[in-house]
């Protein structure tokens, strides 16, 4: 065996006199008990959903209406130049 091996042995024997009986099973039991049922599961999948597609709502609004209202702005400043285009004739 390798030296280091000979150490993983040694610390988990040092660990498992620490350790009262029964200790994984009593891990496990308690973890099965809290575990999150399938509809808390969905609960919180659907909520996530919303949480995202809200945020993206409003970033996708507050850009549209940013853009359309530069365009908007370009738009009135050509319908500017026409018309002193137009009354130059």
């Amino acid at each position: 065996m390798k030296p280091e091996s000979y150490a993983w042995h040694s610390l988990y024997d040092d660990a498992a006199v620490l350790l009262r009986p029964g200790f994984a099973e009593r891990t496990v039991r308690a973890a099965r008990v809290v575990a999150p049922t399938f509809a808390s599961q969905c609960l919180l999948s659907a909520a996530t959903a919303a949480v995202c597609l809200t945020i993206g709502f409003v970033v996708h609004e507050k850009y549209t209406a940013t853009v359309t209202e530069r365009h908007l702005a370009q738009w009135q400043a050509l319908s500017v130049e026409v018309q002193d285009l137009r009354q130059m004739q």
